[in-house]
């Protein structure tokens, strides 16, 4: 067994037991079944209906007394009349769906097998189903073609065998249109949902030796020495008509190339983008092993916690050069991959939490490339935000919601009262940008699309914002996300005022927008602004139990133990609560441990969270542990995440969390090993990327540093601390330098 693959020994039972592959804009899920293969399909923007003006006509009539029922301390009232004027007509988006399922049908294949393995080669992005029936070896073979653009698939038997086999492509229960174009070619097409866009998928057949031909709407191979199947996708989501002329150019190519061309270029390109970063924790790969067995072993004795935390690492970057680059769309709840056509929570863009925990990890492991699906759709959320802060709230500048979906809908989503009406996801968004900032020292970036995307938001707070009895400015109606709370007469309430998490995002977006102006010299109104702002807004409060207060008010929570951690973003992924404010510091780290011991981690993301903020805390044991127990409890035999259902995000969150306890760069200041956890001994890490632009490799023994090099992007003095020992080096532009740092 490489230190890359993960094995199967037997076929998906379901869904979410598949190997995902993908080119960011289309995947497969891929099953294994011997006889009768069923490969999930699914394109980036292939999401039901269309576009659709949400904004509730009320909102804006109603805001002040909403807001003055908060005030005057009734959220019972508050959210009985937010239900209905706020919250969005129609109240849901609609979801993201499967192009189709491609089946796969061989003739005279119905007899058992034996010696069965189904493997996910991370390095390559080449997953492969083998086994032996009736003493012949059957292997088939699976990629999705970056340079090319198809999903590509070989078919080989033992020696002197032949295959006979078909192939189409259906749509249960949403099929309109199915054909055979051409004697080598079937086609489905119609359109998602009225007013929606249309769609346009197709699989074509070449086979070496024996025949092809079309049947009905199935391409088909007889007695052939191979087989080779090559399947195309497309939308019209981007405005352009030649949709189906482009899937079918690309089965031309793909025909015409070959599959071996295809193959060697695809694993060219992915390998050039996988190899940029490498992990090794020091265990050794075991040998033959398969995944789902050592995963069981795992949770018998712990055996193989550095292996699986390693792999673990390496999958969440798979993933994502899977699910988003090249691409228009940014990885939603599932990445790319979808089996349902009303599927949880719709497949949609969460951005109080999901969609940003998919992309932390995204620059310090050389995966910016990812990013710019994300930017593109921040970039939409601008315009129609402005649109909701005009209509919802009377306001200049942008905000959006809590989800989001293909058509960057920014307004109030849903009907429940613990998640829809909070106007701070546009704002948490803004981080990436200016991260992206941070690790590339972009000035054109920062200055053409991070900034001003930044202002935007902020112009939106200049009029939202609210002065309360003692001058400070507050927000609201607003909520801490999917939180509740029980007022002093027993009343379950959501909707409040200034809730923890939302002075939290707006004091790490202002203060990181003067920032950014001062490094690119162009100091505005909109910086004053942010700086009055920023010195009017309530401190972080701790309660009596000596916990930061998730409410303006120390209330009584209503599920001790929940999932978010939202007053714990100046944590993480923020950088305002640190060893150099003690007392918020040791606050965070009680409301962390209380929160745990009532039964948060339970949902893989949160759990991937609580590794992140163990990191920053400094806390290696603790941040190993909850690395270990989403291992033991979060994590499918195939390595996805689970929510439960499955849910893309806990993957990312987890590689962010390794990459944090290796090494940290916020504050100006690079951390070397600042939460080993205590049995990670061995291993190293070369090429991950710090903020500052600097290129970081390092190896450790015994559980200590042994050799760190650094290589920055222009020359440069920076601050490198190991333990207890901080010292100031100097860094050439694109020079490696080993430096020397005592502890």
């Amino acid at each position: 067994m490489t230190r890359y693959q993960i094995r199967m020994d037997n076929p998906a039972r379901r869904w979410d037991d598949g190997l995902p592959l993908g080119n960011g804009r289309l995947g497969a899920m891929v099953m294994g079944k011997p006889n009768e293969e069923t490969i999930f399909i699914n394109e980036e923007t292939l999401w039901y209906g269309p576009w659709r003006d949400r904004h509730n006509p009320d909102a804006l009539r109603m805001l002040p007394d909403i807001r003055r029922y908060l005030q005057e301390g009734d959220p019972a009232r508050a959210q009985f009349y937010g239900r209905m004027a706020l919250t969005s007509t129609p109240k849901y988006m609609n979801p993201y769906q499967p192009v189709g399922d491609l089946r796969i049908c061989l003739l005279d294949h119905q007899y058992p097998v034996e010696d069965y393995s189904r493997t996910l080669d991370l390095r390559q992005a080449i997953a492969e189903v083998s086994y032996v029936q009736r003493n012949v070896r059957y292997r088939r073979e699976h990629f999705v073609s970056q340079p090319h653009q198809v999903l590509a698939i070989r078919l080989t038997a033992g020696a002197g065998q032949k295959l006979t086999v078909s192939a189409n492509i259906s749509r249960k229960p949403f099929e309109e249109m199915t054909a055979r174009l051409d004697a080598r070619t079937a086609a489905n097409w119609g359109q998602c949902g009225a007013g929606g866009v249309h769609y346009f998928s197709a699989v074509r057949v070449v086979a070496r030796g024996g025949r092809t031909g079309a049947m009905g709407d199935f391409v088909y191979a007889e007695e052939a020495d191979s087989v080779d199947f090559f399947l195309a996708a497309a939308t019209d989501f981007d405005g352009r008509k030649d949709f189906r002329e482009r899937c079918l150019a690309s089965l031309d190519t793909a025909g015409q190339l070959g599959y071996e061309h295809l193959r060697q270029a695809h694993v060219a390109w992915h390998s050039d983008q996988f190899d940029l970063v490498e992990l090794n924790l020091g265990e050794d790969a075991p040998a033959d092993a398969f995944t789902p067995q050592l995963l069981s072993e795992l949770k018998k004795d712990g055996r193989h916690a550095r292996f699986l935390s390693e792999l673990l690492f390496h999958f969440a970057r798979y993933l994502l050069l899977a699910s988003s680059i090249g691409c228009l769309l940014p990885a939603n709840l599932q990445g790319i991959w979808n089996g349902e056509y009303t599927p949880p929570w719709e497949c949609k863009f969460t951005i109080n939490i999901n969609t940003e925990m998919n992309y932390w990890f995204a620059d310090g492991c050389r995966l910016s490339g990812c990013l710019e699906p994300l930017f593109s759709l921040i970039d939409r959320l601008v315009a129609r935000g402005r649109e909701t802060a005009r209509l919802i709230y009377g306001c200049r500048g942008f905000c959006a919601h809590h989800n989001t979906n293909a058509w960057a809908n920014t307004d109030i989503e849903g009907i429940f009262d613990a998640s829809p009406v909070w106007p701070m996801g546009g704002a948490w968004l803004c981080f990436h940008l200016y991260e992206h900032y941070l690790h590339s020292q972009d000035r054109q970036f920062l200055i053409q699309r991070a900034l001003p995307v930044m202002r935007e938001a902020i112009l939106f707070f200049q009029d939202y914002l609210f002065a309360g009895p003692d001058g400070k400015l507050l927000t609201g109606p607003s909520l801490s996300p999917e939180n509740t709370y029980q007022t002093a007469d027993g009343v379950k309430a959501a909707l409040c005022l200034a809730p923890e998490s939302d002075l939290q995002i707006l004091r790490q977006l202002l203060t990181w927008y003067l920032d950014g102006c001062s490094q690119a010299g162009c100091e505005d109104g909109t910086a004053a602004a942010a700086r009055d702002m920023l010195n009017r807004l309530p401190e972080t409060k701790t309660g009596a139990d000596g916990r930061i207060l998730e409410w303006q008010e120390d209330v009584t929570e209503t599920e001790p133990g929940h999932r978010h951690l939202s007053h714990l973003i100046a944590l993480h992924p923020g950088c305002q609560i640190h060893e150099d404010t003690p007392e918020l510091f040791r606050a965070a780290e009680k409301t962390l441990a209380t929160r745990l011991e009532n039964g948060s981690g339970h949902s893989g993301w949160s759990r991937a969270w609580v590794v992140c903020l163990y990191a920053r805390l400094k806390n290696g044991r603790q941040s190993g542990f909850h690395l270990t127990e989403l291992l033991r409890h979060s994590i499918h035999d195939n390595l996805l995440d689970i929510h439960p259902p499955f849910q893309i995000d806990g993957n990312f969150g987890a590689a962010e969390g390794i990459k944090e306890m290796l090494a940290q760069s916020h504050r100006g200041l690079i951390d070397i090993l600042p939460a080993l956890p205590p049995d990670w001994q061995k291993g190293h890490v070369r090429g991950i990327v710090l903020r500052g632009n600097i290129k970081a490799n390092l190896s450790w023994s015994n559980g200590r540093l042994d050799q760190l090099d650094l290589m920055a992007g222009d020359d440069r003095q920076v601050a490198v601390r190991y333990g207890t020992c901080t010292q100031t080096v100097r860094l050439n532009a694109n020079e490696w330098t080993e430096v020397k740092i005592c502890d």
